[in-house]
């Protein structure tokens, strides 16, 4: 990777740019990129056979086949680099330290912001359209969507653009920064000129809690399926476990509602592989594709990683219960409309591991 000051960048110092001299190592890997010539696969078969691993035999790793909607490989970022927004989902220090070049961090306390309705919480669209807005986001836009790895701060903020009616194309790097063997930016960055995004709210993005207390005794039957994001514990409402919210008055989980934890969305940086989220949801879970599927967790941010998953595998009809499970534990009033429930549960066993360092670079040989 090539690291560089984004043209913007302002206090700029020795510590937050990239100043080292280019010394044997650091033309070596220059050499090693441009070795990389001008596809990935090339590369990347020719370089694991020499023992190199190369940054596009990295990139490689991560790119996307089949037909898999949103997610996106480096190869698709190196392409449209010039036509599309690069929204940066990590927090700001580590924005700081490296970055996509010319990336837009993303505000993310505005994206995960909400609203109360009388039917319950709901996604605050004004002020999340306002918040990509100030970062120079417009509604046609195509916009690409990183962090460190496909974890749910990522799929949040493609979620709030859903949500507020982005008709650009939502995309989301596979591997995350990881993957990217391209151009770097370093140190604090201008803000980009503010847009006035007039968001068009799509409703049929979430749910709220009145619209699942309508629909009690239903899910996964004769209505729309339900699925708890958390981890088991939390779902089952276990005494004693430190997966247990202590400001929650109640605990377990929405009536019918099936528990598929989203940590088996992902693999590390990437998106599990599509053959087995199939498996996992349409085969162990036995949810279909055809019907309306609603996620939810104790919060907004993590089900968003269910939300973007199953919409990518072709799932049509996908919503988030925007006020979550801490919504529905601590309702005021009549609760015997919002019931919990622990005695009857559907656990589906996942595997998967968020972040980290990706090990498995070298190109075998061998296949």
């Amino acid at each position: 990777m090539t690291r560089d000051t984004d043209p913007a960048d302002d206090d700029k110092t020795s510590a937050d740019t990239d100043t080292a001299p280019a010394d044997a190592d650091t033309t070596r890997r220059r050499l090693l990129q441009a070795a990389a010539g001008a596809t990935v696969a090339g590369a990347a078969s020719t370089a694991g056979c020499l023992g190199v691993t190369t940054p596009a035999n990295v990139a490689a790793q991560y790119e996307v086949s089949g037909n898999v909607a949103h997610f996106v490989g480096p190869g698709w970022l190196a392409d449209n680099r010039e036509s599309a927004v690069v929204l940066d989902a990590r927090p700001a220090e580590r924005f700081r330290v490296e970055r996509i070049y010319g990336s837009r961090r993303v505000p993310f306390d505005a994206i995960t912001s909400r609203v109360s309705t009388d039917d319950g919480e709901v996604p605050d669209i004004d002020a999340i359209a306002a918040a990509f807005g100030d970062i120079g986001v417009s509604p046609d836009d195509d916009v690409l969507v990183y962090g460190a790895s496909v974890g749910s701060r990522v799929t949040r903020t493609a979620f709030a653009l859903a949500a507020v009616g982005h008709a650009g194309d939502i995309r989301v790097l596979n591997g995350g920064l990881s993957g990217w063997n391209g151009r770097l930016g370093t140190g604090s960055r201008s803000a980009p000129t503010p847009t006035d995004y007039e968001p068009d709210p799509a409703t049929e993005t979430w749910v709220t809690r009145d619209w699942l207390a309508e629909r009690v005794g239903t899910f996964n039957g004769d209505g729309p399926g339900l699925v708890d994001t958390r981890v088991p514990e939390a779902y089952l409402g276990s005494p004693g476990s430190d997966a247990l919210d202590p400001d929650h008055d109640r605990h377990g989980h929405l009536p019918g509602a099936l528990n598929v934890h989203w940590v088996g969305n992902v693999a590390g940086n990437r998106m599990t592989e599509p053959g087995r989220l199939v498996q996992l949801y349409e085969v162990d879970a036995e949810i279909d594709r055809s019907d309306t599927v609603v996620v939810y967790g104790d919060e907004n941010v993590n089900p968003t990683s269910t939300w973007l998953t199953l919409r990518a595998i072709g799932f049509e009809d996908v919503r988030l219960y925007d006020g979550g499970f801490g919504e529905w534990a601590n309702v005021d009033g009549d609760r015997g409309r919002y019931p919990v429930e622990t005695a009857t549960s559907v656990v589906i066993e996942t595997e998967g591991s968020v972040g980290g360092d990706d090990s498995s670079g070298d190109f075998s040989c061998t296949g």
